[in-house]
């Protein structure tokens, strides 16, 4: 599969997973607490990525909460659903998103910047992360190479 189709399987799989409303209430969380997540769906990709999955994830950050840096095993998309949130990935300078906006991580990048963008307001996002089956969906971030 190239890239271009890679790329079409995610966007398809986040034009889905926009479409499921958010149930889940945000908690009183500290602000370095990993963000709660809900699985959306789990879905093997089939050739010609056999062995490959795509996961959907909703992700609650509660006000004023932020990820610590962490890695993805594989390409993953991004759509806020509600609220704001800061972004960025490979120390770049961060980003405000809102809803409707989407975000991208290649394959490798280190998610250096993942935090809500309110101190009052709790953000969610729809995640979906393609990844070899089994292997975790996130782990702390380490360097990239040449780093």
């Amino acid at each position: 599969m190239d890239r271009r189709e890679l790329l079409h399987v995610g966007l398809t799989a986040i034009a889905g997973t926009a479409l499921v409303p958010s149930a889940a209430a945000a908690s009183q969380a500290s602000a370095t607490a990993p963000s709660p997540s809900r699985t959306l769906g789990v879905h093997p990709l089939g050739a010609p990525l056999q062995g490959w999955t795509g996961t959907m994830l909703e992700v609650v950050y509660a006000p004023g909460q932020v990820s610590a840096s962490h890695q993805h095993p594989g390409p993953t998309f991004g759509y806020v659903v509600k609220g704001s949130i800061k972004w960025a990935i490979d120390g770049q300078p961060a980003t405000t998103l809102t809803p409707g906006q989407t975000f991208f991580e290649p394959l490798g990048s280190v998610h250096s910047t993942s935090a809500n963008a309110s101190a009052t307001e709790p953000a969610v996002i729809s995640v979906v992360i393609v990844g070899k089956s089994g292997e975790p969906l996130s782990k702390p971030a380490t360097a990239k190479p040449g780093d």
